[in-house]
């Protein structure tokens, strides 16, 4: 039974009553929200926005309505724990091998690192080895960027709040400019690449896991030996995409 605030904080509890909204509509636009609150137009649209900016919702370019962002899905897996989507990732993970006869990780984005949730390793005598808890840089490995790709430019900007980047090889990109740059590639293609930039000898490629809303709540990836991955890049990608695809399909 929820018991009222003492003291409610008007703009918290306006915050709060947007994204309750989701419940029932998964797709709210400044007029429902106007209505709901009963505000102006223009005082709901920066309510919005400014829960937009923070990547609790996401616009739709098409239908400028807004719906659950990507920093909800983390919100949900922070407080349920990451049990149910490490449940149902395992036997895509374990079909990722399969094909593809490399290693293959579901991973999870935290503020500018990935964190290994789940993995299987590839049976080949010379394979990449599963990391299940281990974290790493976002922005030199494959996983982490496609996550980074789903966040906006403002929080992106939040949290590398400075022009370099540090970790990696020297083929991790360096600068914020050129992440950006990257990122833009990668919403392009639907996949990433790690061409040896979280360490030598290591290529990956991984693909976003997206529920029926539309929200990154994860990253599938299959990584292994640098020349033995680079010569079947098409087939792992091909792969990786399905996989990731077929997994989001499952979390409804």
């Amino acid at each position: 039974m929820a018991v009222p605030a003492a003291y409610p904080v008007e703009s918290i509890d306006n915050a709060a009553r947007i994204l309750l909204m989701l419940v029932d509509n998964p797709s709210l636009r400044v007029a429902d929200v106007s209505a709901e609150l009963g505000v102006a137009r223009s005082t709901a649209h920066r309510m919005l926005t400014t829960l937009q900016a923070r990547d609790l919702l996401r616009q739709d370019a098409r239908t400028k309505g807004y719906g659950p962002g990507p920093a909800l899905a983390r919100l949900g897996i922070a407080v349920m724990g990451a049990v149910a989507l490490r449940d149902e990732a395992r036997p895509l993970l374990e079909k990722l091998v399969e094909d593809t006869s490399e290693t293959a990780h579901l991973l999870v984005l935290e503020s500018t690192e990935t964190v290994f949730v789940e993995g299987v390793e590839s049976q080949q005598v010379i394979r990449a080895g599963v990391r299940t808890g281990q974290r790493g840089p976002a922005h030199a490995s494959a996983a982490g960027k496609v996550l980074l790709a789903e966040l906006s430019r403002e929080e992106l900007r939040r949290r590398y709040s400075g022009a370099r980047l540090r970790g990696g090889t020297e083929r991790a990109v360096s600068t914020r400019r050129a992440l950006e740059a990257e990122l833009e590639k990668v919403r392009e293609t639907g996949y990433a690449t790690n061409m040896e930039e979280s360490e030598w000898d290591l290529c990956a490629v991984a693909a976003p896991v997206r529920n029926r809303q539309g929200v990154a709540c994860g990253a599938l990836s299959v990584s292994g030996p640098a020349r033995r991955a680079e010569a079947k890049l098409a087939l792992l990608s091909g792969a990786v995409v399905a996989a990731a695809t077929e997994l989001g399909a499952r979390l409804g």
